[in-house]
């Protein structure tokens, strides 16, 4: 059902009865498919991560985060752009993918990057780091998510905004959304280092991604029908 203004061409749609939940399910499907490939691409680069060359070290780094942010991009812009087609039926596949891509691009390296040099500069001589306790790591990958989460918000937003008014809220829901979400990814971590390698682990890495994309989607997925649920933007 569609509700017509009187402002100009603006108009404002009712959003189909079960976007919330195809839009869950499609961030479930996309995370696990995207960070499962990211997962991939950097076990497969991560002997050379100790190269003894800090240039190469850090060219591998870079190439493993530009690799698995392409692959996250696709697989979750392309996911979350079938579930946006029908209520915004204007958006273009390749600048929502494309979008998607960037920000997880930016997001992720300003995660990684940092951690990544301090591990590299680190003396292989030197005893081990003491790890530090869940109580410690799991509000720091909250306040994690809460930076980098408007990142990715953002540039998506980019694109949104063209189509709905006041889409900057959309960059606001990223934040709580990618806090709990990167407090699973930490958690689920823990789990699979306790777990060891083998194909219980493989299953269960694949039922965590599900679930971190799935509690995302379910978080900034509220402020998704609000949106698509507002006056579409004038031309121009």
């Amino acid at each position: 059902m569609t509700i017509t203004t009187t402002c100009g061409d603006r108009s404002a749609a009712a959003p189909p009865p079960d976007l919330w939940w195809r839009w869950v399910a499609a961030n479930a499907a996309g995370e696990a498919i995207g960070l499962g490939g990211t997962a991939l691409v950097g076990l497969a680069l991560l002997p050379r991560l100790g190269d003894a060359r800090m240039v190469a070290a850090v060219a591998t780094a870079a190439l493993a985060v530009a690799a698995g942010t392409a692959i996250e991009g696709l697989a979750v812009g392309t996911a979350q752009w079938l579930v946006l087609r029908r209520p915004l039926p204007e958006l273009p596949w390749g600048r929502w993918a494309g979008a998607t891509a960037a920000g997880a691009g930016i997001a992720w390296t300003a995660g990684m990057l940092p951690s990544t040099l301090l591990a590299l500069g680190q003396d292989a001589a030197q005893a081990p780091a003491t790890e530090p306790s869940a109580a410690v790591v799991y509000p720091l990958a909250f306040l994690m998510g809460l930076v980098l989460g408007p990142v990715l918000g953002g540039a998506q937003w980019l694109v949104l905004r063209r189509y709905r008014e006041r889409a900057w809220w959309w960059i606001a829901a990223n934040a709580p959304a990618w806090g709990c979400g990167m407090v699973l990814i930490f958690a689920g971590i823990d789990a699979l280092v306790a777990l060891g390698p083998g194909p219980a682990a493989a299953i269960l890495a694949v039922i965590l991604l599900a679930a971190v994309g799935a509690t995302v989607g379910a978080i900034h997925g509220l402020a998704l029908v609000r949106l698509v649920a507002r006056r579409a933007h004038a031309p121009g």
